[in-house]
């Protein structure tokens, strides 16, 4: 057995540096994966307060630095019909008093890493788009019960120092017979992709 190794010391010498560089090239992988992530930015899109059309809706940043937030946008689902609103600017409203909101009616601004912003329920940020949807004519999906619509999507749009362009995230909710809101996914969906990112820029440049 000595006399093989001794035999074909070069070769076991060469195979183990291999070895030693493909461990090496795997670790540093995963640490690579890991540096990448902690600097992606991460916006959560959450459900508070119950189940029904009151129920109110919080923007986390979930990343390690500020999220300069551009516009929050919701698309209202029916069937084939779909009909976008922004709403992260309006009429400031008295009786929304609840929502982190300044005196000028705007979400839009830096939110801090670790900071959640309250935009309110879903009746109120679709409101407060009505009355100027009727008045261009558009087909409105609200009426005076309620949302007459099966689904919506929030998508906040914002900007993030480590990335290029805009980023972004968003999360659909049912609503089912009963008036009842559910999330569709356990998550909020983090627009990475490059299909993603030019849907939301698309979005983004129709309501700057």
């Amino acid at each position: 057995m000595l006399e093989w190794i001794t035999t074909h010391n070069t070769v076991l010498q060469l195979a183990i540096s291999f070895v030693t560089l493909g461990i090496w090239i795997f670790y540093a992988q995963i640490l690579l994966a890991q540096y990448r992530r902690t600097k992606r930015p991460k916006i959560l899109i959450n459900q508070t307060r119950g189940r029904t059309l009151h129920s109110r809706f919080l923007v986390s940043n979930m990343s390690l630095e500020s999220v300069h937030i551009e516009v929050i946008l919701v698309g209202l689902f029916n069937n084939d019909e779909q009909t976008w609103h922004l709403v992260s600017d309006w009429e400031p409203m008295q009786e929304d008093s609840q929502a982190d909101t300044n005196a000028y009616g705007t979400f839009q601004g830096p939110l801090a890493a670790g900071c959640s912003l309250d935009i309110g329920d879903i009746k109120r940020l679709i409101s407060q788009r009505h009355a100027e949807d009727h008045k261009r004519g558009e087909a409105g999906l609200v009426t005076d019960q309620g949302i007459k619509c099966r689904s919506f999507e929030i998508m906040v749009v914002g900007v993030y120092s480590s990335e290029n362009g805009v980023i972004g995230a968003s999360r659909t909710f049912d609503i089912d017979e009963h008036g009842h809101i559910h999330p569709r996914d356990a998550e909020t969906r983090q627009c990475r992709s490059r299909n993603e990112r030019r849907r939301m820029q698309k979005l983004h440049r129709r309501y700057l």
